[in-house]
């Protein structure tokens, strides 16, 4: 395997910078909506969508060392990095870490975010990390909207952590582009988990112009393709339907979820599905949009920018709103009702389609009181009523993409120079808290077992299953919950002050639920309502897992803040609403598309062109 060396600069450039906070929810969410106003991209702070250079080599130096490589370490143009995120995720049974010397001890410190809660001074999960790594851990937390700016204010002053995290491309392109950071391309082939875990268009929106690549990036906890459209199955039962297969066999399921009486009360209220996006977007009923093609700007064949709102998805998503709303097929405040008030139409059985991760535990945490405990009659039919669909009722149509850039971890250059033993640590224990990893299960979640071995704790039941490689797990009277009111007094904590570990590598893509066959006495019924409940939940992910998805092409572009879009948003949202309504004609979807272009939509394409590295679309003049 053929070696090249770069040597990473030496030279600590300590400018004092003061980057502006950077707000979202990081990639930790991972819920991007379908978006299909053309006015703004999802991506994850939208990093350069140019190749990675040649020089990109593996020496593990970090500032100067003259280390021996391990013939073991891969160079990193050698990694095949995948195209998409897999649906059974690899495990780590043939990684090794042998280029890192364990009998030495390092002093390291970790930074990410919390939830809220304070960590707690006595970790059981730092404290297991210690032993089993040999080094001495710091983690520092803050809060997540404070994140940012605390951050940026240690790089200001040069005294920063060992590993950070950024939570979007474009605070760590401004931070690597000062030369601050380790580049990540002798980072990746220590990291042979992650690897498998990192697409090629993660790589290419992580790449920095100049072809560093500031951080290393990993799966969000969750992701956009853990949400899909369900349907009704009693109601399909009903009407003597199968899951529909067609545009045309989706569009009479929709007239008959509000038209057929489903309920059987006689009365005209159920509907098919809503929005729920507060008067500001189709929310909802934008998890049909990539069923009529993909939302994102993609390269065609000729080399030409694909434009959503140009290329008939978006035009053809809004006829189908619209058919659906000519046919009386949603309630009269789909537009404007919130998100939070929309759940009372399909808690209340009043919806046939909802687009959201598994629902079951939406139901549990409304209803399940001392009536439904018992009320396995009523379990039994809940946990049959939601079918997911593993593919797109329209031809040619896939489900919403997935693979979002997650949190990105970087380290400072000026900590490791000079040091690469303390950088490979670093790299193994990151890599070891990836999916399937050795460390995986013993931080992500809480701790399990072996985390709280002193307290006698051996509830947990944590593995992963050989046929797919889906995690299955079932946890006991967690000592980190004081909920439970068990071992608050020793460790002050509850387990949400833990969750920061869930930062490093915890995802909910590809979970499996295992039901205990004990029987609760103060709660009997408990094992077999989690039975049902369980087998639900995973006939839904298996669904959505299988789902053919489009690529994360928006991860390579970003067309927020561009000069000249002010109000585009706004005007496209409401001309938008009206196609949807009937209140202006598909007839003028060209003179609309013009209007769309005038006012800054040809501002968007020149920029998303030119991110792309590809021709302006017919239609779209260059400035």
């Amino acid at each position: 395997m053929k070696k090249k060396v770069v040597r990473l600069m030496a030279v600590f450039m300590a400018a004092a910078m003061l980057l502006s906070a950077c707000g979202g929810n990081g990639g930790g969410n991972g819920n991007e909506g379908s978006g299909s106003n053309g006015a703004s991209g999802s991506g994850a702070g939208a990093g350069n969508s140019s190749d990675v250079t040649e020089e990109a080599g593996n020496t593990g130096e970090t500032g100067g060392s003259d280390s021996v490589v391990d013939a073991n370490v891969p160079a990193f143009e050698d990694i095949a990095f995948p195209d998409t995120l897999p649906g059974n995720p690899p495990m780590a049974d043939d990684v090794n870490y042998d280029y890192d010397d364990m009998s030495v001890h390092y002093d390291l410190v970790f930074q990410t975010y919390s939830y809220g809660d304070t960590m707690p001074e006595n970790d059981p999960i730092k404290k297991w990390l210690e032993e089993k790594y040999n080094v001495s851990l710091t983690l520092i937390t803050s809060a997540q909207q404070d994140y940012s700016t605390t951050m940026s204010t240690m790089f200001a002053g040069g005294d920063t952590p060992d590993l950070v995290m950024f939570m979007d491309t474009a605070t760590a392109f401004t931070i690597g582009e000062q030369g601050l950071l380790v580049d990540a391309r002798t980072m990746y082939p220590y990291m042979p988990q992650t690897c498998k875990f990192v697409t090629k268009t993660m790589i290419k929106a992580t790449t920095m112009a100049n072809g560093e690549i500031p951080a290393v990036t990993k799966y969000s906890i969750q992701d956009s393709d853990s949400w899909n459209v369900c349907y009704r199955q009693d109601w399909l039962d009903k009407f003597q339907m199968d899951v529909p297969d067609t545009l045309d066999e989706l569009l009479a399921y929709a007239h008959a979820c509000a038209h057929d009486d489903p309920d059987g009360n006689g009365k005209a209220d159920t509907y098919f599905i809503l929005g729920g996006g507060s008067g500001n977007s189709f929310q909802m009923l934008s998890g049909f949009a990539s069923f009529f093609g993909n939302p994102a700007y993609t390269v065609d064949a000729d080399g030409k920018l694909s434009v959503p709102m140009m290329n008939g998805s978006t035009e053809n998503f809004l006829k189908f709103v619209n058919a659906l709303y000519e046919d009386g097929d949603l309630p009269s405040d789909w537009y404007t009702i919130e998100w939070e008030q929309a759940k009372s139409y399909w808690l209340n059985d009043r919806l046939g389609a909802v687009h959201a991760p598994n629902i079951i535990d939406e139901y549990a945490g409304h209803f399940l009181n001392d009536d439904t405990k018992n009320d396995m009659e009523y379990w039994e039919k809940l946990v049959n009523t939601w079918v997911y669909p593993d593919k797109s009722p329209v031809e040619g149509g896939k489900g919403s993409a997935g693979g979002s850039l997650g949190m990105l971890w970087a380290i400072p250059k000026k900590n490791v120079e000079n040091d690469q033993g303390k950088m490979l640590r670093i790299l193994h224990m990151l890599d070891a808290m990836c999916y399937g990893g050795e460390a995986y299960f013993n931080t992500v979640q809480g701790g399990g077992n072996e985390v709280y071995v002193e307290d006698g704790y051996d509830e947990d039941i944590r593995f992963f299953r050989e046929e797919d490689g889906w995690q299955v797990i079932s946890k006991g009277d967690h000592p980190s919950d004081d909920t439970k009111g068990t071992y608050n007094h020793k460790y002050g904590a509850s387990g949400l002050a833990l969750a920061p570990w869930q930062n490093f590598g915890f995802t909910t893509k590809w979970m499996a639920n295992y039901v205990r066959d004990e029987v609760d006495e103060k709660d009997p019924n408990k094992s077999e309502r989690n039975r049902l409940s369980a087998e639900a939940k995973d006939r839904a992910n298996l669904a959505m897992a299988s789902m053919d998805r489009w690529a994360k092409d928006d991860l390579l572009y970003s067309t927020s803040g561009l000069q000249g879009t002010e109000g585009l948003s706004d005007f496209v949202n409401a001309e938008q609403y009206k196609f949807a309504t009937g209140e202006r004609s598909f007839d003028e979807w060209d003179d609309f598309v013009q209007e769309w272009l005038n006012m800054g939509g040809a501002i968007v394409v020149r920029s998303v062109a030119e991110q792309l590295g590809c021709e302006l679309p017919d239609g779209v003049a260059a400035e």
